[in-house]
Order: structure tokens, then sequence, then C-alpha cells
């Protein structure tokens, strides 16, 4: 199983490799040694034929998990960083991709530095196949978490705003206003089912926006949402380890 995560940053080299060593990233041998080496031959298979050139005569970075065996590169590419990895099991590839953009995003915060990534999803593709398994949507920062929470809680965040609309509205008109006629029985009728309305659209819309805020919450704990390739995105898996 492969997988590519794509971002530019105004990372220093420094940083990568403070990140990279922080997450037990950073081999024991060298980045010139054979066994280097050995990982940029595996890893120039899994790239695409048009990109091989590019990836060979970039300045890159050779990876390998002490935690999970997990191996990879982390190339400059026309001016974007391009992180690649090998593991054959999906959840541990999943979960490396995870802990990578989670740590990222923490360091450039506490640096008050930069970093994007691109906006497509991750694919976790197996090997010698075209055709990812998995997809995960990386929430980088505040607006990407909340555009996810409303595109997958598009219903409840509508009735939250609609119904706190409504519920305005309908303060305004069911107000003890001058003009009210209590000898109107008419007008008073109308009035009577305004007011009743009144706590069934409360209630509806604080249950929705409580729906709504709840999943938002939610989407702290992971850096990267999943799904499975080519469904829709609201049948969400969590990582499958």
């Amino acid at each position: 199983m492969h997988a590519k995560i794509m971002f530019t940053s105004n990372f220093e080299d420094e940083s990568l490799i403070i990140i990279l060593k922080g997450n037990q990233w950073w081999p024991v041998f060298d980045q010139e040694s054979t066994d280097a080496e050995k990982i940029i031959t595996e890893m120039k298979e899994s790239v695409k034929e048009s990109d091989i050139p590019l990836f060979v005569e970039s300045k890159k970075f050779v990876l390998l998990s002490a935690v999970t065996e997990t191996h990879g590169t982390l190339s400059f590419e026309h001016n974007t960083w391009v992180l690649r990895l090998l593991h054959p099991n999906l959840s541990l590839l999943q979960l490396d991709c995870q802990v990578f953009v989670h740590k990222c995003i923490k360091h450039a915060t506490q640096m008050q530095q930069t970093i994007k990534f691109y906006d497509r999803p991750v694919q976790l593709v197996e090997r010698n196949r075209k055709d990812p398994i998995i997809e995960g949507k990386i929430l980088a920062s505040k607006k990407d978490r909340l555009a996810y929470a409303r595109k997958q809680k598009k219903v409840e965040y509508s009735i939250g705003v609609i119904g706190l609309s409504v519920f305005v509205v309908l303060l305004i008109v069911t107000y003890p206003w001058p003009f009210r006629d209590p000898g109107n029985q008419v007008q008073m009728w109308l009035f009577t089912i305004f007011e009743k309305l009144i706590g069934s659209v409360a209630i509806t819309a604080l249950i929705s926006y409580a729906q709504f805020h709840a999943f938002y919450a939610s989407l702290h704990e992971d850096s990267i949402k999943w799904s499975i390739a080519g469904e829709p995105e609201k049948k969400a898996i969590k990582t499958l380890i």
C-alpha cells in the first residue's frame, strides 16, 4: 500500500527534520547510504512515470518509522513538498498519514509558520494499482473543519440557521404591539398560533444546532477524516487501528 500527501510551507529543512525526528521517522542510517538508496529505488516504483525524472532529481529525505516500519520519502518537487509512504498494512499506513499531518500542523502553530495542504484527498492505493481503497480529507484549519462539517451535516446546519431566523421573526410578530386588539377574535387566534409555534421552532433549532456542533467538535480529534473511495462522504470511517 502506498500514500501520497502534498503541501507547501515556509518550513526550513531543519524544521522538517525536527518533525521527522520527533515522530521517530528519521532513519539510523545516513541519507546517502545504500540503505537509503534502496528505499528511494522502491519508492520510485510508486511514482507516476511522467514524474519519475522530477522525483529522482529532487531534494529529498528518506524516512523510516521506528514504530510502524513505514518507509518513504519527502521530496521537494516544483516548490511543493511531496510525502510518499509505503507499508503493506492499510491501518498502519492510514495512522502514519494522520500523525504526520497532525505533527506538521502542531509545529506550524507553535513556530508561527505556515503550511497548506493540497485540497485533494489523501489516497491509500494498493501497489501496482491505480484505484484508491480509502480517501482522506485533510482538516488542517478551523476553516477546513467548518466547511467539512457544513457539508456533512448540511440538513442540521440549515435547520439550525433557518430555525433561528424563524424564531426571531416569531418573537417580533408575537410582541404585544399597541395595535393588538383583544376584542378581535381572528387576530388573537392568529397570534395564539404564532405563540405556540415559538417553543417548537426553538427546540427544533437547538437540537439541530447541537447535533451540528457536536459533529464539528469531533473533527478536532482527527487531522484526517477517512471515507471509502467512491462512496459518498457521509459514509466516513474512523482510523482503522
